[in-house]
């Protein structure tokens, strides 16, 4: 019997980048409309250092078990009066802290439900409808910038054993009148904010759902920016995906329309209190599950399940229904906080040893886990480069990730990774770190153009700096286009851009293309090939005030270019 290797080797190469960059806004989270404002408030620390980019919430209007303490839709002699002060309390917080919040407008109040029948059960599309578009119409007004908006949530999930309904009793048929009712509805209130669904549970069993749901709003032309759907554990999500993928590569015409994965988790359905989704293994989980999913660039955003718990048996949040941190909190709050740039690392040893490396000016991170049945001592190299100190943090048995030993730099570590554990490194020298560089405006909204979906080739925003990242991995010819609506900008924006190989040398053969779009149909393009920086001037364009939109496109680069384009 050949003994399983107990050792691993794992180098980084912090001057040579890898594909896939370590994107902030890919892996956002979930949260069930069971958890309300004031433990959003309670936790507000750790939803400070995980800065998600969103968190998206079954909202579950007219389902008692939720929890509201105030009717959502009242009808009187003179029409329906709403209430969604419960709601815009969380949304107005998560906007405070520069999170979307991601909306999936469910389940049935009482004046649009049958007789005889439930919060799952709807009768009157059209007035469920008007709600929902009279909630999107007053937000802003009210104080919350809605990030997504979502026709349901998971309509097609029945009951294993019984076949009964779990939170939407019509069948396919019912959900797309709901949906041709309710989507038009949202984008006249809303314009400029992605719609989308179906919010699809299961969809292995239930493929046939999506050519349904697709040709619905092809044939109809109905809004659609994003197709939803959810999975639970790691060994088929591939599967699921790749289905996804299939349909929407089989329909060219819908091109524009990006991939969330908006409820996943490593683990299959199955979280009691106390259960093996709160120990160390599910930090060492979610980092591996990153590492694969960031090699799927046509899907566009993944939203963990769960940020908090929400009790009545789900308690696979992040947070504990207490209020403390669990060790996968800290893995994925140090992903958040790793460098963009990825570089390589290479590991030998157990298949089941892996790694995500950044680095800047400065800052290198370094993340390993150890998914095999055994303990692995791994001899870590660092790479070349000067750090003044190490910052180094355990996941394990005794670890939950959230304190940092302070340590001399040194190029060379040896480490004790039990099974499930996971070492987080940050090398630092601070007399190299640079400031980031002000970013050109706040982002309103992101938009990807496929011209593939299981293409290698990738595109990337980082918000916080409008730096845009685009690179052709093995599929030069399939990179998508990129897009991004900008607010709050000044009168003009500058323009910088590099287009490299892996080591940072510069490339002669592509073009980097940045087209900035003004107000009233006018638009300058940017060759970056050609000189770079350049200053557009928004003015000069009729913009908008304070608003532009810019599409970056790499044309015509060989395999492993890598681009970059700043706006100041």
């Amino acid at each position: 019997m050949k003994i399983p290797a107990t050792t691993a080797t794992v180098r980084v190469h912090p001057a040579r980048r890898a594909d896939h960059p370590l994107s902030k806004s890919k892996f956002a989270v979930f949260n069930s409309g069971i958890v309300h404002a004031p433990t959003y408030r309670r936790d507000e620390a750790a939803l400070r250092a995980a800065h998600p980019e969103s968190v998206r919430i079954d909202i579950g209007w007219g389902a008692q078990w939720i929890g509201y303490e105030r009717p959502i839709s009242t009808p009187t002699p003179d029409g329906f009066v709403y209430d969604f002060s419960e709601l815009d309390e969380i949304g107005t917080f998560l906007n405070g802290l520069g999170i979307r919040p991601y909306w999936s407008y469910c389940y049935v109040p009482a004046p649009y439900q049958p007789e005889g029948g439930d919060w799952r059960d709807l009768a009157d599309d059209a007035g469920w409808a008007e709600m929902v578009r009279a909630y999107v119409a007053g937000a802003r007004e009210r104080g919350v910038k809605v990030g997504y908006h979502e026709v349901y949530n998971e309509p097609d999930l029945r009951d294993e054993k019984t076949g009964e309904a779990v939170f939407y009793g019509g069948d396919l048929d019912d959900y797309l009148q709901l949906y041709r009712t309710a989507a038009p509805a949202i984008r006249e209130a809303d314009p400029d904010t992605p719609v989308g669904g179906p919010a699809l549970a299961m969809v292995l069993p239930n493929e046939h759902w999506i050519p349904a749901f697709l040709d619905t709003v092809r044939s109809e032309k109905l809004p659609l920016d994003f197709f939803s759907f959810h999975h639970y554990g790691t060994h088929s999500v591939h599967v699921a995906l790749e289905k996804v993928l299939r349909h929407l590569e089989e329909r060219p015409d819908l091109a524009d329309v990006e991939v969330h994965l908006n409820e996943y988790n490593s683990y299959p359905v199955h979280y009691p209190r106390g259960g093996t989704q709160d120990g160390h293994h599910m930090a060492a989980a979610l980092l591996a599950d990153f590492a694969t999913l960031l090699a799927a660039p046509g899907l566009t955003k993944v939203n963990w399940a769960q940020f908090l718990d929400s009790s009545q048996d789900n308690y696979s949040g992040m947070v504990t229904i207490d209020g403390e941190r669990k060790p996968v909190l800290s893995a994925y709050e140090f992903y958040q906080n790793m460098p963009t740039d990825r570089c390589v690392i290479e590991i030998d040893g157990p298949p089941e040893v892996g790694g995500l490396a950044g680095v800047e000016p400065g800052r290198l991170s370094v993340a390993v886990w150890n998914r095999s049945p055994r303990a692995v001592r791994v001899r870590l190299d660092l790479g070349e480069g000067t750090y003044e100190s190490v910052a180094l943090r355990r996941i394990d048995d005794g670890n939950d990730g959230a304190e940092a030993e302070h340590l001399p730099a040194e190029r060379f570590w040896d480490l004790e990774l039990p099974r499930g554990g996971v070492a987080l490194l940050e090398a630092t020298d601070t007399a190299a770190r640079t400031a980031p560089p002000t970013p050109a405006g706040a982002v309103r909204r992101v938009r990807h153009r496929y011209t593939a979906r299981t293409t290698s080739a990738w595109a990337d925003l980082d918000e916080a700096t409008t730096t845009f990242r685009l690179g052709t991995a093995t599929d030069p010819h399939a990179v998508p286009v990129i897009t991004a609506d900008l607010e709050g900008c000044g009168e003009t924006i500058t323009v910088t851009g590099r287009l490299t190989d892996a080591s940072g040398a510069p490339l002669t053969g592509g073009r980097l293309v940045v087209r900035i779009d003004g107000g009233l149909g006018q638009s300058r393009e940017v060759y970056l090939d050609e000189q770079a920086p350049q200053t557009v001037d928004l003015t000069g364009l009729a913009a908008e005030p304070g608003r532009a939109r810019v599409t970056v496109a790499l044309r015509d680069a060989p395999e492993h270019a890598f681009a970059t384009v700043t706006l100041t």
